[in-house]
């Protein structure tokens, strides 16, 4: 038992070996970064100004012009929140913060707080392969840091909390990596070639995640 108790020091100061940070102060951090970056995603939506203010058709064309905006906003809300759950599930896994994870998470709101900037972009630009494939290159990179998050607790698997179930963690990290960075740059090349078609893409893949919980994530044991 005494054995046992020392192993786990001697990995606990490995782990932690350039110190531990609050992960209470660290996660209040990130989640009024969420909420700042979901507030500034509608502030790309302008009141449209018409001509003729009592004209119902004029209103209702500028309406119109704007649906390309309010769809760019919905994916986008829609995935800043997904963002978030997934955020919070992955760190409720870890049992501390260490200062290799928190520079993790720092590149993940490094890219959920640009998001703002391509959809407003594709917004005004829907019709553009750039624009949309800007997008979803946008889209990846943020997968992307939170499947390096994910990997992080295989590196250093100590980090995790006990009852994890490593083959399922890992089952998630290669879910997760499919069908968050592979499935959105696959989204922006297919913006050269349709961007409807990376539009519908983009938002299957909101869908996918909102319900992953039905046929994948980890399960903690107990």
């Amino acid at each position: 038992m005494a054995a046992e108790h020392l192993s786990a020091d001697r990995a606990d100061q490995k782990t932690f070996r350039y110190g531990e940070l609050t992960k209470s102060r660290v996660e209040a951090f990130s989640d009024g970064i969420f909420a700042i970056i979901v507030t500034l995603l509608i502030l790309e939506i302008k009141v449209p100004h018409i001509g003729q203010a009592d004209s119902v058709s004029v209103l209702l064309d500028a309406l119109r012009g704007l649906l390309p905006k309010f769809l760019s906003w919905i994916i986008s809300f829609l995935t800043v929140c997904i963002v978030w759950v997934n955020h919070h599930r992955i760190f409720d896994s870890f049992r501390g913060f260490n200062i290799i994870l928190f520079w993790l998470n720092v590149f993940v709101l490094l890219f959920v707080s640009f998001i703002p900037f391509p959809t407003a972009l594709v917004g005004d630009y829907p019709q553009n392969p750039l624009a949309v494939a800007f997008y979803g290159v946008v889209m990846a990179l943020t997968g992307g840091a939170l499947v390096a998050v994910r990997w992080y607790g295989i590196f250093d698997c100590k980090i995790l909390k006990e009852g994890i179930p490593l083959p399922a963690y890992r089952k998630a990290i290669v879910a997760a990596f499919l069908f968050g960075p592979v499935a959105y740059l696959v989204a922006a090349f297919l913006a050269f070639v349709s961007t409807g078609l990376a539009f519908t893409l983009y938002f299957l893949i909101a869908l996918y995640f909102m319900f992953s919980f039905l046929f994948n994530g980890h399960q903690r044991k107990g």
